[in-house]
């Protein structure tokens, strides 16, 4: 057909123009289909995620010893955090990435970096998902009437949450979750007897539980 059409509307072309035309306009498809083709269906892609949200302190913990008494105190803290993520997925789905944010802490300031793995549950524009981070806070727990000022250890991450296609490569969420946050201290306890006083330095870790919401978007 290519040939045909080539016939009807350069009829005064050489033989070996139209070959030669031809020949140029099938390793012109040749290239472009396939480069389509690959855009389409490439496996893996480089993705973006970009997130504000608030957490709110659950339960309880021990406060430090004094004067021999130990007390439990509620977890009253309020954490606003804004992180971003960066990474690669596997076709969309799946992905793994390297988080950093800012926390803003009641008592405290916090530097999170940590790791993140997300599985959408359907490969669909609109589709529930969920979530897990691994890593470290980085900052410090100022200190309070019952605890000493403390810093950042394990921080761990489980969410679930709803995304849905804004544009092509762009994608806007929203989660809720929950949070796991060590904080490292220390403190000085005196133990008096009848003939002596002994000082003791206690090292000790404050488990602290969060729950909360996020919204975010995500490139791709």
């Amino acid at each position: 057909m290519l040939r045909d059409n080539l016939l009807y509307l350069y009829p005064n072309l050489s033989a070996m123009k139209k070959i030669t035309i031809i020949l140029l306009l099938l390793t012109v498809a040749t290239i472009a289909i396939p480069q389509e083709r690959s855009r389409k269906s490439r496996t893996f892609n480089y993705f973006n995620r970009t997130e504000a949200g608030v957490s709110f302190g659950v339960g309880s913990f021990k406060t430090d010893i004094l004067n021999g008494v130990q007390y439990t105190n509620k977890n009253n803290e309020i954490v606003v955090a804004f992180q971003t993520i960066n990474g690669i997925a596997y076709h969309g789905r799946i992905g793994l990435g390297v988080g950093v944010g800012v926390e803003p802490w009641r008592d405290g300031l916090f530097f999170p970096v940590f790791g993140q793995l997300f599985y959408d549950l359907k490969p669909r524009d609109k589709t529930f998902y969920g979530q897990v981070s691994l890593g470290t806070g980085i900052g410090t727990r100022y200190s309070t009437s019952f605890v000493q000022e403390g810093t950042g250890g394990l921080m761990f991450q489980l969410g679930i949450g709803y995304k849905m296609n804004v544009t092509k490569r762009l994608r806007f969420y929203y989660e809720v979750f929950y949070k796991y946050q060590s904080i490292n201290s220390a403190y000085k306890n005196t133990v008096s007897t009848s003939d002596t006083t002994i000082i003791q330095h206690v090292d000790y870790k404050v488990p602290l539980n969060f729950l909360g919401f996020k919204i975010g978007i995500s490139f791709y």
